[in-house]
């Protein structure tokens, strides 16, 4: 069972110009169904822990959508990226995923983050 601190998906920005968190970074969680599920904003730790809504994992490819520009247009930058996004498979049976992104201005990546 996944602890109340955290919810089944979480996520994580790490601004790799600065090496510092992006913070209030808008994320749409998305379900297999092509649904939102819920939609929050990164932390001053650049962390999305919980979700303002609850929500269980289902088999299937789940999305987590990043606004990306308006927060480079906050942070009074340019970017390349209006958004990102990231599709990754879950079991089910796997009681949590963390998602980490590492964002610049020109490129970023991921990894399946524990």
């Amino acid at each position: 069972m996944t602890s109340p601190q955290r919810a089944p998906i979480t996520t994580h920005i790490l601004n790799l110009d600065t090496g510092t968190p992006a913070e209030g970074v808008g994320v749409m969680l998305i379900n297999p169904a092509g649904e939102t599920t819920t939609q929050g904003e990164t932390d001053k730790d650049g962390r999305i822990m919980l979700w303002p809504e609850a929500f269980a994992l289902s088999d299937g490819t789940w999305q987590l959508k990043f606004n990306t520009k308006a927060w480079f247009d906050r942070e009074n930058k340019s970017s390349f990226f209006s958004e990102v996004t990231l599709a990754f498979n879950v079991d089910a049976s796997q009681p949590h995923y963390h998602v980490p992104l590492l964002l610049n201005a020109f490129g970023y990546s991921t990894y399946r983050g524990s």
